[in-house]
């Protein structure tokens, strides 16, 4: 069974690090529009997530499977648990950019859209503006 906590400040250097080394955003986690959770399970961490809420918009920020516990499936369970966390906030679409993983996404039921299409609050983040690439997949998915 999987546990979710909102991460505290003593979490923050080791998600950084485990995201810089899977080569996604790791800068502004301590930014205030940003929510960031750790996911554990059998006591011992095996991933993270984050997203920003905007009305009823959401920017998915990161997910991450510590090394070691990827492959077995905690990628999706993570999903599970900020999509439940996301329609709690009363999200109804996420918005996600990626470089490398629009076949994972597209599993779980997100789709490509067109960078230009996403709402305005969304293409104002960092993320959007600074972070990912032009060339980023920009992904959708209604809630």
């Amino acid at each position: 069974m999987l546990k979710v906590n909102p991460l505290n400040q003593n979490d923050y250097q080791q998600l950084s690090g485990l995201l810089q080394a899977a080569g996604l955003c790791h800068t502004d986690l301590k930014a205030p529009e940003v929510e960031l959770f750790g996911v554990s399970a059998a006591g011992g961490w095996v991933g993270y997530f984050g997203y920003e809420i905007y009305g009823h918009a959401a920017l998915f920020r990161s997910l991450v499977v510590v090394p070691g516990f990827r492959g077995q499936g905690y990628g999706t369970l993570i999903w599970q648990e900020a999509k439940e966390r996301l329609q709690n906030k009363q999200a109804k679409e996420v918005y996600l950019l990626t470089n490398t993983a629009a076949p994972f996404f597209a599993r779980l039921g997100f789709a490509a859209v067109p960078r230009a299409s996403v709402p305005v609050s969304i293409a104002a983040t960092t993320e959007f503006k600074e972070f990912c690439p032009a060339d980023s997949v920009c992904m959708k998915l209604v809630l």
